[in-house]
């Protein structure tokens, strides 16, 4: 995880303005080099994973499902990061992460409940 903090670092210090992901002069992504961005992503991928452009193993691929998935592994965090917290990473609403997520937390106090249950006997 260290490894990764740093070279995000690095990358974030080098970069020629405040965006994230630009074209390869600097300037601002389009719609149609941000769609084949995701392709070759998603390409690379397929290969490294053993499947050929006829029978891919990924498919459906997007940056939401990446940040569904980071927001998921925050929201079984809690309470060691609070919904607040999550809610400044994602850039949403405390009620936002809650009405999409509060399955999450659901499902631990579920599984909490289960285990003391278990141990009580």
């Amino acid at each position: 995880m260290a490894a990764t903090a740093a070279y995000l670092k690095e990358y974030l210090a080098a970069l020629p303005g405040s965006y994230l992901f630009t074209c390869r002069d600097g300037s601002i992504m389009t719609h149609s080099a941000y769609v084949k961005m995701w392709q070759l992503i998603v390409r690379k991928m397929n290969h490294a994973a053993g499947g050929t452009g006829a029978f891919p193993v990924i498919s459906d691929l997007t940056a939401h499902i990446f940040r569904h998935n980071y927001c998921s592994n925050l929201c079984y965090q809690v309470p060691a990061i609070s919904i607040k917290k999550i809610a400044q990473l994602m850039g949403d609403t405390e009620k936002m992460v809650l009405d999409v997520y509060n399955h999450i937390m659901d499902e631990k106090e579920d599984a909490a409940a289960v285990v003391n249950d278990i141990l009580a006997v």
